[in-house]
């Protein structure tokens, strides 16, 4: 009875471990890839495309020149300039590191980010710049620090750091924040949140404004 419940568990351990290591797929393609079967590590050089998730609603596109994955930390790496994507989000930037045991990603150098939403028939555009982010994947939260700035046809603005949700389009600025909106408003404040689906902004410390009246 004992070996029986013994081999039961066995049979179980080996079902979900392959069901964890299958849940959420790793897709790689290049021109050349090494795979050190040993230690479970993979080299990917020319064209590479790695693809997480693949085919799911939230599937991670990234695209690099070499990059390298550990199977056992779940640690994906690419020097140099990388693209990410995902369904209407698109980074730029250098320098990458991706847990996807927690799934989150940091690029260490030259940021960009570009969401794309369809508003009442018109697709808004917002551009976020910084020196490096740390963002996840499943909450589709983050941070961005050095020199950080929001370009959108309705506002800019620019501050030392900030924290963001793009699920909820809500940004938060932190640090030297200048805000202007397209009618020349200006905000200069320490602290600055914008409610990008409100049309809302909410200033708060050392707060100096220039508003132009209409004609």
């Amino acid at each position: 009875m004992k070996r029986l419940i013994c081999i039961l568990m066995i049979a179980i351990l080996i079902m979900t471990s392959a069901f964890s290591q299958t849940k959420n797929p790793v897709k790689i393609t290049a021109q050349k890839i090494s795979y050190d079967y040993g230690k479970k590590t993979t080299r990917a050089e020319g064209n590479v495309v790695v693809i997480y998730k693949p085919g799911q609603d939230d599937e991670t596109r990234i695209t690099a020149t070499l990059v390298f994955y550990n199977q056992d930390t779940n640690v994906v790496e690419a020097p140099g300039k990388v693209n990410i994507s995902q369904r209407d989000l698109s980074i730029v930037g250098e320098d990458l590191k991706v847990d996807l045991k927690k799934e989150t990603l940091e690029l260490k150098k030259n940021v960009n980010m570009v969401l794309q939403r369809k508003v009442d028939n018109k697709v808004e555009i917002t551009n976020l710049f910084s020196q490096s982010v740390v963002y996840s994947l499943k909450n589709k939260t983050g941070n961005m620090i050095g020199g950080v700035r929001i370009e959108r046809e309705d506002l800019t603005v620019s501050a030392n750091s900030a924290d963001f949700d793009t699920d909820k389009e809500i940004y938060t600025f932190v640090d030297n924040v200048k805000m202007m909106d397209k009618d020349k408003n200006e905000i200069n404040c320490k602290r600055l949140v914008v409610y990008v689906k409100d049309k809302v902004v909410v200033a708060e410390g050392n707060i100096d404004t220039t508003f132009y009246v209409t004609e």
